[in-house]
């Protein structure tokens, strides 16, 4: 049995032979070279985009969708920016004085700091003697830099979950309309990892932006909150 006869009969049937024959230019491999590929009926190809297309050149191959489909995205690129870029400008400047302060500040000011929040708040000299040699460490093998550079991020990130998580979820405990509009999207959030939300914004921000990881960061830990 032809692999294409079926398509080429249906193209037949529905009277696209002609509009099928102006594309065979097209086409990466001839209507004739296809008919002389026998193989049993059990082996028919599903009608697929590239097997229509080797069939009838007027139909588009999955690459001429992708193509058509990165297009679009580049197009409405600028469009996005336009609108996102004023909304998350607060959240650079959060950041970007967020990186000065904790990168320019000299390590044995920022080190007795961390001591008296760790120990405050955790009220163990344990974990406060384990986060000192964790900060210790990090100067004896010169990546104290990126360290605070890292912290200073999910510090500003944390700090802004707090403030949006709490009266959201408030919110929601006396509003079942609200919740019931929220929580699929918040399941959505959880279940997807967390390298999933960079995916499209880096299509839309620059990598060396900070905002781009704080805004992977707080979709991903707002959930909880």
């Amino acid at each position: 049995m032809d692999i294409m006869a079926a398509f080429e009969n249906m193209f037949s049937f529905l009277g696209l032979s002609e509009w099928c024959e102006s594309g065979k230019q097209k086409s990466l491999i001839s209507l004739k070279s296809l008919k002389n590929q026998e193989a049993p009926w059990w082996d028919i190809p599903f009608p697929s985009l590239d097997n229509l297309h080797k069939a009838c050149g007027s139909i588009p191959q999955s690459r001429d969708l992708t193509a058509a489909l990165e297009d679009g995205f580049l197009y409405v690129r600028p469009t996005l920016r336009t609108i996102l870029d004023p909304i998350t400008q607060p959240l650079s400047w959060m950041l970007d004085g967020a990186l000065y302060v904790f990168t320019n500040t000299p390590w044995w000011i920022l080190l007795p700091l961390f001591i008296l929040a760790v120990q405050k708040s955790a009220q163990s000299w344990k974990i406060t003697s384990f986060v000192v040699a964790c900060i210790l460490f990090y100067l004896a093998t010169d990546h104290y830099t990126y360290a605070m550079e890292t912290l200073s991020i999910i510090f500003v990130c944390t700090v802004l979950c707090v403030l949006i998580g709490v009266p959201t979820g408030i919110l929601m405990a006396r509003s079942n309309a609200v919740q019931k509009s929220l929580i699929p999207i918040l399941d959505m959030l959880q279940t997807l990892p967390t390298f999933v939300y960079l995916i499209p914004l880096i299509f839309i921000f620059n990598i060396t932006e900070p905002k781009l990881y704080g805004l992977a960061i707080i979709l991903y830990a707002i959930v909880p909150v």
